[in-house]
């Protein structure tokens, strides 16, 4: 009986995949080699890719043929978690290195995304239940790399200057209902009870109403992914005076008093919550959300209690 693979793999349990689908199609062996020959490119930055997109586990499958060693790092190279943390320096301004990292990586992970969709289509030939199993992972983690360059061309627009706020006055109520009708089909899966609250006035809130839709329904996903099945999720708006607040609370894993002095970092995560290490991030959310409040002059507030649940809000000016 076939083993079942893992979810998630690493580069180096894809290779392993592609090389054994070499051994098992030779007729396709050539651009099976392409495939992996891009993986490879892509291994030196293995520790960066391991911590955003997938998590390390023993191989499901015992390689027929141990794939070639890949060539280590020189001294002078560096992540790109490293160098992510040197920007917005003289020496490496962020714009420039995040624009540089897109265009270098986006196209690999398009044809390593593009080929596996083709081999698990069948243009190479029959495959089996296990490997499309695992040609499915490989498309799942290159979609986890996609999110992260999206989040870095947004952090770009950010930094330049380019996210403009189109300012109207609307209903706070209609940002909680269609926030709902983005995640009501996500939040089915995870059997959450999710309730609206709202005052029996509603006030106006003013700010760009597409941004404040995107920091909520990021707000929303949060809490339905690291809410254990089955979980209570509030979504509310209160009348501040001069302010609307926006809240989602949840009984979920809540929060550490070293979580609520991370919150908002780039690529931080609370990865020492299980739910939050069985689903991937790029931990940019929360950070390009305060971005987005800042500039409609709101704040994002947080706070929760470990294992009881969480609460993350934020506000927006009510017009004058």
């Amino acid at each position: 009986m076939a083993n079942t693979p893992p979810s998630t793999l690493s580069i180096s349990q894809a290779l392993e995949t592609l090389y054994r689908l070499q051994a098992e199609t030779p007729a396709a062996a050539e651009k099976l080699a392409a495939v992996a020959a891009v993986l490879q490119n892509l291994s030196a930055e293995n520790a960066y890719l391991n911590t955003l997109l997938i998590e390390e586990s023993p191989p499901a499958v015992a390689p027929r043929s141990a794939p070639p060693p890949v060539p280590a790092a020189s001294p002078e190279s560096k992540t790109v978690t490293a160098l992510l943390r040197e920007a917005d320096t003289p020496e490496a301004p962020f714009v420039d290195l995040a624009a540089g990292l897109n265009d270098a990586l986006r196209p690999p992970l398009i044809a390593i995304r593009g080929r596996a969709e083709l081999v698990r289509a069948g243009l190479l030939g029959h495959i089996t239940s296990e490997q499309d199993l695992w040609l499915q992972a490989v498309e799942e983690n290159t979609s986890r790399a996609f999110a992260i360059l999206d989040a870095l061309q947004e952090m770009i627009a950010l930094k330049k200057g380019l996210v403009r706020i189109e300012w109207v006055n609307f209903i706070s109520t209609d940002l909680l209902t269609e926030a709902w009708e983005r995640i009501r089909d996500k939040v089915r899966p995870y059997g959450h009870e999710i309730t609206i609250q709202a005052p029996e006035v509603v006030s106006l809130a003013q700010g760009d109403f597409y941004h404040s839709l995107i920091v909520l329904s990021d707000l929303l996903d949060n809490a339905i992914r690291y809410t254990p099945p089955g979980g209570q999720i509030r979504l509310s708006v209160d009348n501040l005076g001069t302010h609307v607040l926006f809240s989602v609370t949840d009984n979920g894993i809540g929060l550490t008093a070293d979580d609520l002095k991370q919150i908002g970092r780039p690529f931080w995560r609370g990865d020492h919550h299980r739910l939050v290490r069985q689903h991937a991030g790029t931990g940019l959310r929360l950070f390009i959300d305060k971005q987005l409040l800042a500039l409609q002059d709101g704040e994002l507030i947080f706070s929760g209690e470990l294992g009881l649940g969480s609460t993350f809000s934020f506000t927006l000016k009510t017009p004058d």
